[in-house]
């Protein structure tokens, strides 16, 4: 095979040969094409085949990943079997007519094909690729040719726009200024036409359009104010209402799913600009604000929730940037201008009283009110409930949206909105228990007290209230789960901010009350977590705690064999942890049965290295507070320091494992065999590249 050249015709049959159903055929054709991709011509062939008008689909789609590969191993000059330059020439000749494809999945891989090759040959090495697929945009008879390519040129700007060297960003900004007035105006132009007819031929090009213009406003213009930049921002804003509006009056499903994508860019082009041009951007927030209030609040039904939690994220950028608040930079001791004074006063102008409390208390009723599908998978799943409010990370969940909101306007608008929730609070002891959406309701103002604790600090009695939600936690109702949880979540958040020391021995019944086996398994873990929150109190006093630390350590023994999931086991492990720093030496006489357990967890802890970094540590805190009472632990450590040490392939676990080692090194009564042949792995992991500081310790302990 070696001798052969590579012809269209071998090329054709190995690619065919990859989308063979026959496993045998595969693995030949993947060591042929092996073989082929280092010669010259190889690549151009797969380019023809990908737009190939007698290929089938699939041999196309593998002519194109195959192609893919090759511009990612090959296309860099400095890089191993280079691609010469003929090659590079026709690929990217080829590749230019890739709009012509009408297959999503050809033209979806030939599409990362064309970013790869933009990201080092463009503008300076292919000059001609945007005015080509500008011209096929404007005299192309079809309006799926002009989608397509207006979606390769949305594709090479935003490589483009993520470069960050100084040359990069120069080309960026020069490529901005010769086509942004080209792009602006077939925005307008697919706008003006989608408004009068609306119909996804015309909606989607307007969106590509619109993203292809968020992304040079944002990375290709070093000042906003000049003419072209200013006049197109101006005209997404002056739109925005109107497309809003416009929005609500459609009814197809489809459009409707696109027209939301569409206020979604225009969103993102607000976020984007105004986080990058504070300044520049002042003179626009009142417009921007209406329509972020329209979006996130007065037309939130009817429009889907990451639109809404995007709106969101906008109004809490505009509250939190300092430059349309004197009052922030007075306190950091920058000066205050005029500008800012009128933006601060527009501001507060739009944010008023009465729509600060309207806010407070949408997104305390709509966004924060637990779902039907959250109490369902409190049902069906209780561990992966009992957790899940802890990954709310990503930008279009609702949920952290509305309480990073919420965070914000209580910081900005305190002496507003924090006496308001307090009246909310109060209103709660007249609501019925009994009501399932008058217990969702309280559960989600409880919630507020949670995320803006800091905030509320001087507006809220924590100690009279603390007796209240005893009170409320003793009451048996069909709900009563819920509430419960939530209590414990907020006896778990204050206690460590406000509550008075002699509450806290109440903290610990209330919390130890609620971790029995009587109690849902959710209400039993948040239990848990707020124990752990205070005994890791700075103001913990460990002997107040002795009279608990027998109960303590039973109902978190029960917990960790109830519960199945690994996370929940890690979880209480963080407890057991917590207490055992808490309390230190009073610990020794109840870990027996946690030393007992240690080994059945290690067993299912197996493809769950956090667990079993948890173990590790457990085994080394009890290690610390047993003393020479270590040995205890050598039926668990003994083979599990064998593993680490010298058996686990990833050797993320070398540092927990060499660091209790050496604790138990120093604990040691007496030297053992163990020991002695532990110390035998001590030399290897000296060779390692990467040390860990307590391999050297360990050389001084060696007798």
């Amino acid at each position: 095979m070696e001798e052969q050249e590579c012809t269209v015709e071998l090329t054709t049959q190995a690619v065919m040969a990859a989308c063979s159903p026959d496993y045998t055929q595969v693995k030949q054709a993947e060591r042929i094409i092996h073989k082929l991709e280092v010669k010259p011509g190889f690549h151009p062939i797969l380019a023809e085949m990908s737009l190939g008008a007698n290929v089938p689909d699939d041999a196309k789609r593998m002519a194109a990943i195959c192609l893919k590969n090759g511009v990612t191993k090959f296309w860099r000059s400095m890089s191993p079997n280079a691609l010469c330059k003929e090659d590079k020439e026709r690929i990217k000749e080829i590749i230019l007519g890739a709009h012509n494809v009408e297959k999503k999945e050809v033209f979806d891989q030939l599409l990362e094909v064309v970013g790869k090759v933009s990201r080092y040959d463009f503008p300076r090495n292919w000059p001609n690729f945007i005015p080509s697929l500008l011209q096929v945009i404007g005299n192309s008879p079809s309006e799926d040719q002009k989608i397509r390519a207006l979606t390769m040129i949305y594709k090479v700007v935003k490589m483009l726009s993520t470069k960050r060297l100084s040359a990069d960003k120069k080309g960026f900004r020069e490529t901005t200024e010769a086509i942004f007035p080209i792009i602006g105006q077939l925005w307008e132009n697919y706008l003006r036409l989608f408004n009068s007819q609306p119909t996804l031929a015309y909606l989607q090009p307007s969106c590509i359009c619109l993203k292809i213009i968020r992304s040079m406003l944002t990375y290709g213009f070093e000042d906003m104010s000049v003419q072209l930049p200013k006049s197109c921002l101006e005209a997404v804003l002056n739109m925005c209402v109107s497309q809003l509006e416009h929005r609500l009056t459609i009814s197809d499903q489809a459009v409707c799913q696109l027209y939301d994508k569409y206020l979604l860019v225009i969103i993102k082009v607000m976020i984007n600009v105004q986080e990058k041009f504070p300044e520049f951007y002042g003179q626009y927030i009142l417009v921007t604000l209406d329509f972020a209030y329209k979006v996130g609040f007065q037309y939130a039904e009817l429009l889907e929730m990451r639109l809404v939690a995007r709106a969101l994220h906008l109004l809490s950028g505009i509250m939190l940037c300092e430059t349309y608040d004197v009052f922030k930079l007075n306190n950091r001791g920058k000066n205050v201008s005029s500008i800012s004074i009128k933006f601060t006063e527009d501001r507060n102008s739009f944010f008023t009283a009465e729509r600060l409390k309207d806010m407070c208390v949408k997104c305390i009723s709509k966004y924060l009110k637990m779902s039907e599908f959250e109490l369902r998978n409190w049902q069906e799943s209780p561990e992966e409930f009992a957790f899940e409010e802890t990954r709310h990370v990503s930008l279009f969940n609702i949920k952290a949206a509305s309480e990073h909101f919420l965070l914000n306007m209580t910081a900005t608008f305190q002496e507003i909105v924090c006496p308001y929730i307090v009246e909310l609070i109060k209103e709660c002891a007249q609501h019925d228990r009994s009501n399932m959406e008058t217990v969702l309701m309280i559960d989600s103002i409880y919630s507020v007290t949670v995320t803006c604790s800091y905030d509320l600090f001087d507006h809220i009695d924590i100690d009279g209230w603390f007796a209240t939600l005893v009170q409320e936690l003793a009451q048996e109702t069909p709900y009563c789960s819920i509430l419960r949880r939530r209590i414990l979540e907020v006896i778990g958040r204050w206690v460590t901010i406000k509550l008075s020391q002699d509450k806290h021995t109440a903290v610990y019944e209330v919390c130890l009350q609620y971790m029995s086996g009587s109690q849902d398994l959710v209400v039993r873990l948040t239990a848990a977590s707020a124990l752990k929150a205070a005994v890791s109190d700075f103001a913990f006093y460990p002997p107040s705690y002795s009279p608990y630390l027998e109960v303590t350590m039973q109902q978190l023994y029960t917990l960790l064999r109830e519960v199945e999931e690994c996370e929940s086991r890690v979880k209480i492990l963080e407890v057991v942890n917590s207490i055992i720093d808490g309390c230190g030496k009073q610990i020794v006489d109840f870990v027996d049965p946690l030393i007992g357990w240690l080994p059945g967890l290690w067993g299912v802890a197996t493809d769950h290295a956090m667990l079993q970094s948890q173990l590790l540590t457990t085994a080394r805190k009890l290690s610390r507070c047993l003393g020479s009472m270590s040995v205890k632990l050598y039926g668990f450590t003994d083979p599990v320091l064998k593993y680490v040490l010298t058996q686990d392939p990833e050797m993320i676990l070398l540092e927990d494992g060499i660091t209790l080692w050496l604790q138990l090194l120093e604990n040691a009564p007496c030297g053992t065999p163990s020991f002695v042949q532990m110390f035998e792995w001590l030399y290897p992991l000296l060779q390692l590249e990467i040390r860990s500081r307590n391999s050297f310790s360990l050389c001084n302990a060696v007798p």
